[in-house]
């Protein structure tokens, strides 16, 4: 049987309502949920633009989740057949997206898929309905602020992640690392809001894939002696843009790293370990005080 479901080009996404300010006095802003309808047969399916990392729901009356497999879908179900009234349902995106909708039971909801990764158009009209306008709104990305970003906007911070790996340049020179035909180089060191971005390479020059286990960035002394463990510090990687899981044989691959804000004495370095998995390919890079203070500004 042919499935009946709708998919809608654009759908409504929450936004914000400016309250009317006093003369003198700062109002707080409201964001006017979005009425989606959830139905007991039938899975009601919300696309976001980024992964999703927060769901809450405002009763038993209703069921979400992410779907399998995916980080950026999240399904909403009826848990009661034809419950009254209405619940709430709030989600909040790896960006720092923050939705809010209000959902109402539908035997055969109208819309069963809504799509709100759509780029917004330009308009002065901020009018809430509770039908679909032409043209999706944005949610309040950027209000909240993920705790292991600091004080820098989640959106901002995707964004030049974004900007440094698509411009691809090369603003530093000599600082890499090769072994075992795999080398890995860092292309450039910049800061925005003293957020750290660490924009890197990786060449895998043999005919045998790289399997990454894991990286990680360390603080170490640059003379290191055999209690290493005590003398290493780890560094929170905050964000990543493209980390591939495997380099190919005679691939290249770059990745940019977000770290927080970090500076380190003349005798310590910043080290970035690469780890095989099931291999002995180990890569580490040296990045040394002087340069983290000569990033460039953003």
């Amino acid at each position: 049987m042919k499935r009946n479901i709708i998919y809608p080009m654009l759908v409504v996404v929450a936004f914000m309502q400016t309250v009317a300010a006093k003369a003198g006095s700062d109002e707080p802003q409201s964001i006017q949920p979005v009425r989606i309808e959830a139905g007991y047969t039938k899975t009601v399916h919300i696309l976001f633009p980024s992964a999703v990392t927060y769901i809450d729901i405002g009763s038993m009356d209703i069921i979400a989740g992410k779907a399998d497999g995916a980080e950026n879908v999240v399904r909403v179900k009826a848990a009661v057949r034809d419950f009254s009234g209405e619940t709430n349902l709030t989600v909040i995106t790896e960006d720092g997206g923050f939705y809010s909708f209000d959902v109402h039971y539908a035997e055969k909801p109208a819309v069963s898929t809504m799509n709100l990764t759509e780029a917004p158009q330009p308009s002065s009209d901020r009018t809430t309905t509770t039908e679909a306008p032409n043209r999706p709104i944005p949610a309040t990305e950027g209000r909240v602020l993920l705790r292991e970003v600091g004080r820098e906007k989640p959106a901002m911070v995707k964004r030049l992640l974004n900007d440094i790996y698509r411009q691809n340049r090369t603003d530093t020179k000599g600082i890499h690392a090769k072994k075992y035909g795999i080398e890995v180089e860092v292309r450039g060191i910049y800061v925005h809001n003293d957020v750290i971005y660490v924009h890197t390479q990786i060449a895998n020059e043999t005919n045998i894939s790289f399997e990454v286990d894991s990286r990680r960035f360390i603080v170490a002394d640059r003379k290191m002696t055999k209690r290493t463990a005590q003398q290493q510090m780890p560094v929170d990687i905050l964000r990543v843009c493209n980390d591939p899981a495997v380099v190919r044989g005679r691939q290249r691959l770059r990745t940019v790293f977000a770290l927080p804000k970090l500076t380190i004495a003349d005798d310590k370095v910043l080290l970035l370990e690469i780890i095989e998995k099931d291999g002995a390919r180990h890569q580490t890079v040296e990045i040394g005080a002087k340069d983290l203070l000569a990033a460039k500004l953003l």
